[in-house]
């Protein structure tokens, strides 16, 4: 990078503290930040019928926001809430514009995160098509398996679509 580029990333930034449980975006608010995540992991969810179901875990490296409402600039309908005490550097929507404007360098760094945020988006869509929770599980095992040790089982069940008793059986099959 540029020192010009890494000198706006400091200008632009805003390092947030978040503690566990605390609420980093709630459903009906248009998400004015992406940010990084630092230290720490999340979870974004949405609530059906008065059940939460988890859409995504994301831990250190990864980019967070709400697609839909950062994008369009509407209020979304997701929740992001801090998983464990959860550090983030935080890019306001007009910031990040300025930077693509200003930076050519700065609109690769966008398009890797985009390639990086549809490739496992795919990956999750296909994940969930299978019609096997012990599929589902055992996809999530092989490739998140530290998230077994920072997630609640509850949030884990319904990311994979499936209820905790499932869950709880396709655990105790697997040992």
């Amino acid at each position: 990078m540029s020192a010009e580029l890494t000198d706006d990333l400091y200008k632009y930034g805003v390092v947030k503290r978040y503690k566990k449980d605390d609420i980093i975006l709630e459903s009906g608010m248009v998400a004015n930040h992406a940010s990084w995540v630092l230290k720490g992991a999340v979870r974004s969810y949405y609530i059906r019928d008065e059940e939460e179901i988890t859409t995504k875990f994301l831990q250190e490296g990864s980019t967070i926001t709400s697609i839909y409402s950062f994008y369009s600039r509407k209020p979304g309908n997701e929740y992001i809430v801090a998983l464990e005490n959860t550090t983030l550097a935080c890019y306001h929507y007009d910031s990040m514009i300025e930077m693509y404007r200003k930076h050519s360098e700065f609109n690769i760094i966008g398009r890797v995160v985009t390639e990086r945020f549809l490739y496992f988006l795919e990956i999750e869509i296909y994940n969930l098509r299978k019609t096997k929770a012990e599929d589902r599980y055992h996809y999530f095992v092989k490739h998140f398996p530290q998230l077994l040790q920072r997630a609640p089982l509850k949030h884990i069940a319904t990311y994979l679509g499936m209820n905790l008793e499932t869950l709880s059986r396709v655990r105790a099959k697997r040992r």
